[in-house]
């Protein structure tokens, strides 16, 4: 690791949880009072809604967030055709999945208008976050204090329309446009600087179109597999249920989840750094490696015990008595993403080791868990059922499947061992912190 590189880290989490913190907070009060102004039944609608984009979004994406960093750090001459060819690889398949997406809500909820009408001005967005690949350049930079400035005013405009759409009493229609509108303020404006900080201009091509493609379909499989057993409740809650309690399940995903920005900043933030480790030594690589992995650990614990001991307060709090079942959801969800934020961790290692095939076993092998254990416990315990089927798989996909194969079962190793890495995370922490802000007193 260069001399500058604790130091960029530091700054580049810094703004992105600077960033998070903001759109938390102000995500948190206005969800709170769009929760409750709509009911948890138009509630429910968006959330439902979100379920499904987010599945076609992680479809027109391509599974390119998985590899683009590590090939144009491996790379980097290429930066401008895998960054120019994935831009027009992303916005051509967003196109198509826009009334694909539309299409498979109206036969899965056939009549349903009102639904329809939410469902095509909050999937407009899934076309703007096109900008998700120029956002790749400037985690490889550890520039992402652009990208955070962008995210912060886009989210100030997008809370003032908001507070004006709940001071006017609007419907549920027009909330999901709102999303549709902070994502194309993001694109415009992480665009301007892109093009500004950016020296040279993209370039597109076919050849390196089909390798990006050919490093991505296990990716590609992957990442849908992994929205499926993330999305999946809340779609057959809604079948099994009702789109309330889609709304109450839906309170308890967001609280639970809210906090996860912290350790994802130090994932963010590393993962350049560690894998360009990989060029240099494989033992060094890894202790890095194992260090994210103890830092996320330690976030990660803290910010569960935190949500699991105060839960009735949070939900009570932000949304109301009408949502207070949620409580136990959030609780065994809080544990859930304790472990799933150690499978994020793990993708820096999956890209340095190339086992894309083998990650593609682990989600879809979860993805169909999941998906039999949300049936079996949606059915049996309503909301607490879907939240205990998200832990279990979880356990199961970080955890458990690598030991199926040979070469992953180093994984679950290297997991335990991280967490005889804290101290030192801890250590190195603070005297990063120190060395920070300990040159500007």
């Amino acid at each position: 690791m260069d001399r500058g590189a604790p130091g960029r880290i530091l700054s580049n989490s810094v703004w992105i949880i600077i960033q998070h913190l903001y759109s938390m907070i102000t995500s948190m009060v206005l969800v709170a009072l769009i929760a409750r102004h709509l009911g948890p039944s138009d509630y429910g609608w968006i959330n439902y809604c979100t379920s499904y984009i987010t599945l076609f979004t992680t479809l027109s994406g391509l599974g390119l967030d998985n590899v683009i960093v590590s090939e144009i750090i491996r790379r980097p001459e290429k930066e401008d055709s895998y960054l120019g060819t994935a831009i027009v690889m992303r916005f051509a398949m967003s196109l198509l999945s826009y009334p694909m997406l539309l299409a498979v809500i109206s036969a899965v909820n056939p009549g349903n208008r009102t639904l329809l009408a939410v469902a095509s001005l909050q999937a407009i967005g899934m076309v703007f976050q096109t900008y998700d690949v120029l956002v790749y350049w400037f985690k490889i930079k550890l520039k992402m204090k652009y990208v955070s400035i962008a995210i912060i005013i886009a989210v100030s405009i997008t809370s003032v329309i908001r507070i004006i759409l709940l001071i006017r009493k609007a419907t549920v229609e027009w909330f999901a446009l709102s999303l549709s509108v902070q994502s194309f303020l993001i694109a415009v404006i992480i665009a301007t600087v892109f093009v500004k900080k950016k020296d040279t201009g993209l370039k597109i091509s076919i050849a390196d179109a089909r390798s990006l493609l050919h490093l991505s379909y296990n990716c590609i499989i992957s990442s849908i597999s992994i929205i499926i057993y993330m999305e999946a409740d809340k779609i057959i809650l809604e079948k099994m249920t009702d789109s309330a309690h889609v709304g109450i399940y839906s309170a308890a995903v967001m609280l639970a989840t809210y906090w996860q920005f912290v350790p994802m900043a130090l994932i963010d933030s590393t993962r350049p750094v560690v894998l360009e480790k990989k060029k240099v030594s494989d033992k060094e690589y890894l202790d890095q490696f194992k260090l994210v992995l103890a830092g996320t650990n330690t976030l990660s614990f803290v910010f569960a015990m935190i949500m699991s001991c105060f839960s009735w307060i949070f939900i009570s709090f932000v949304y109301g008595n009408d949502y207070i079942e949620a409580v136990i959801p959030l609780v065994i969800l809080s544990w859930a993403s304790f472990i799933g934020t150690s499978g994020s961790a793990r993708s820096i290692w999956i890209a340095g080791e190339s086992y894309y095939s083998y990650d593609k076993w682990f989600t879809v092998t979860a993805a169909v868990l999941n998906v039999g254990l949300d049936v079996l416990l949606i059915w049996k315990f309503g909301i607490v059922g879907a939240a205990a089927a998200t832990l279990i798989t979880y356990v199961y996909e970080v955890l458990i499947v690598p030991l199926f194969f040979r070469k992953t079962r180093v994984f679950t190793k290297l997991y335990f061992q991280s967490f005889l890495m804290i101290p030192r995370f801890m250590s190195e922490s603070v005297k990063m912190l120190r060395g920070r802000f300990g040159r500007k007193q």
